[in-house]
């Protein structure tokens, strides 16, 4: 039993690196062997809208949890691009869940998710305040908060509830953007009736730079 559990441990580790490796090397051949069929190709269509976009991304992906064929990993990508001639910079990290089978990934669920998007030379400094579960009907407080106040420029902010979390290509004129004195975005969000997840998109825009986040809240019961 206790060569079983090591065998497991050391087999899980060695998945883990080699993703960690393949995706940071972008081994694409390398990477499907990694997955089952079907888990391989819900993974691919994700990935390869990613990094049409960021080309340089960096990941590092450590486990939390390991326990028989289900684990927890912590993902954290950082990553840069270039739009309309300015350069923005892209820090995600996850909490995902991932079912195994003869050491592959047979399937995995996006527990957790923040991503922040900034152009590169914003003095801009964000403090997110919103919680990482919530009951389901519940209202809560989603908060981006400016924590050094830069001048008496007016900024500009909005949030959204994204309802088809499969198109999170959004442009400014969704979030309907309102002047506001520097201080942040604060809002209460109602959220859906049914246990699972809710996705939120909220941007502070500043005469010297943007802001830019996603999170996803888990809704439960």
């Amino acid at each position: 039993m206790i060569n079983s559990a090591l065998s497991k441990n050391i087999n899980h580790k060695l998945l883990i690196n080699q993703l960690e490796v393949h995706l940071n090397q972008r081994k694409d051949n390398l990477l499907k062997n990694l997955f089952l069929q079907k888990s391989f190709i819900q993974f691919n269509k994700s990935y390869k809208s990613f990094r049409g976009k960021y080309k340089d991304a960096k990941w590092s992906i450590k486990t939390l949890i390991n326990d028989e064929n289900k684990s927890l990993l912590d993902i954290k990508i950082i990553s840069s691009r270039e739009i309309n001639d300015q350069i923005y910079n892209l820090y995600t990290k996850q909490t995902v869940e991932i079912d195994t089978y003869k050491n592959k990934i047979k399937g995995y669920k996006v527990i957790n998710e923040e991503s922040i998007l900034n152009s590169q030379e914003s003095p801009l400094i964000i403090k997110i305040v919103s919680p990482e579960k919530v009951l389901t009907g519940e209202k809560y407080e989603m908060n981006l908060i400016i924590e050094n106040p830069l001048d008496n420029s007016i900024t500009a902010s909005g949030i959204i509830v994204l309802k088809n979390e499969d198109n999170k290509n959004i442009s400014n004129d969704i979030f309907g953007l309102k002047p506001n004195k520097s201080g942040g975005l604060y809002k209460y969000i109602q959220a859906p009736l049914q246990p699972g997840y809710q996705t939120i998109s909220a941007i502070i825009t500043h005469p010297e730079g943007i802001y830019l986040i996603t999170k996803k809240i888990k809704v439960g019961l």
